[in-house]
């Protein structure tokens, strides 16, 4: 057997952030990836994440995103390669939705700069808008994106720098408490550690079955169509954006550098096995997207330049689980990261670093996995 202080079971995002914060911390880490180390079978796919920092979904992430940005600026710092662009960030609400007004309550209890805009003065400051008077939209200068990969690869170059062992394609196939510590049964090996993090993404459900979690894996797409004059969408002049109408909730990009427009809904999704999903996207399930993309901006075209299929893992409420297992406390699981986790991902992976090795660190109480284990 082979030991180590720590074992992360899972190399995606989440993990490599774990790492990475293991590694600043000089703690003797090893981590199990069942694929490459950046690969599509995940939710990591699809190339670029949104960061933003006036949260709709509850003012009780901003402290996490705020401290997420400053770790991404130093995780760029470190590599010497650019993952975070800054450009604005617009959330909008057709008349009756609330997503604008949710990200300006969180922009005010923080002190966030934004600007709050009805339809007419969107559609002035940027003209491929064509909402209607009456939408109402919270701009964040502060919010951009981060590219996928370069990000990745940063956090586990620096986790390795820092003397991290990070094992590719090699599978779990068991983990067990052991006593005060833990050991974990590979298709190569044994290995055996004081402490286990597991961040396992749409296969968090399998590893921890005992626990019952009530985890659901969705099949998202992700889309990008071709423009018929990008200039107006480059990433200088047209920000990232989130829409909320009777048609869903969608969200895009920039123009990348290919001159297209990534575009998915965030809303809506199939349950899926991610041993068994269906990983190419299917003819005409674009339609919906590209209807509400088309109805809210001028210039999209019917072209689908290209397309993936990533997984969402979803807990009931939408929050994370990031916490210690109530009975085995040497254990710790980040999961459940509902579609919206990446952008925390250095923050998550400095939580999950704390949790494994001080004793006297607690978890975010929206965070707990108490709330999920009383629903039984």
């Amino acid at each position: 057997m082979v030991h180590f202080s720590v074992i992360v079971l899972g190399g995606g995002t989440m993990g490599s952030a774990a790492a990475w914060a293991l590694g600043k911390r000089g703690v003797r880490s090893l981590v199990l990836e069942q694929f490459r180390h950046v690969h599509t079978m995940g939710s990591h796919g699809g190339k670029t994440r949104i960061i933003r920092h006036a949260y709709a979904e509850s003012p009780d992430y901003v402290p996490l995103v705020q401290r997420a940005d400053r770790l991404w600026q130093e995780l760029e710092a470190e590599a010497g390669d650019r993952i975070l662009y800054r450009t604005g960030g617009l959330d909008l609400a057709a008349p009756g939705f609330h997503h604008a007004r949710d990200a300006r309550t969180s922009a005010e209890r923080f002190g966030l700069p934004f600007d709050w805009l009805d339809g007419t003065e969107v559609r002035r400051r940027w003209p491929v808008w064509k909402v209607s008077d009456d939408w109402e939209a919270c701009y964040s200068p502060q919010a951009g994106y981060l590219a996928v990969e370069p990000g990745l690869r940063a956090l586990a170059a620096g986790a390795r720098q820092h003397g991290v062992t990070i094992s590719e394609e090699e599978t779990v196939l068991h983990w067990h408490a052991d006593g005060a510590g833990v050991q974990v049964e590979t298709d190569r090996a044994v290995y055996t550690a004081e402490r286990l993090i597991i961040t396992a993404g749409p296969w968090s459900g399998r590893l921890l079955a005992e626990l019952g979690l009530p985890l659901t894996v969705l099949r998202k797409t992700l889309w990008w169509f071709e423009l018929d004059d990008p200039a107006p969408f480059a990433a200088d002049r047209f920000p990232v954006f989130i829409t909320e109408s009777e048609a869903g909730e969608i969200y895009g990009f920039p123009a990348d550098q290919s001159g297209r427009l990534k575009v998915a809904a965030h809303s809506g999704g199939e349950p899926a096995d991610p041993h068994t999903v269906d990983r190419e996207t299917r003819r005409g399930e674009h339609q919906d997207v590209l209807k509400t993309a088309q109805r809210v901006l001028q210039g999209v075209s019917n072209r689908v330049a290209e397309s993936s299929v990533c997984l969402y893992t979803m807990t009931p409420d939408t929050d994370f689980i990031v916490d210690r297992l109530p009975d085995s406390p040497q254990v710790v699981v980040g999961a459940g990261f509902s579609g919206h986790g990446f952008k925390f991902a250095t923050a998550i992976g400095e939580q999950l670093a704390a949790l494994a090795l001080d004793p006297a660190e607690t978890p975010l109480p929206r965070l707990a996995l108490s709330r999920l284990l009383a629903l039984d």
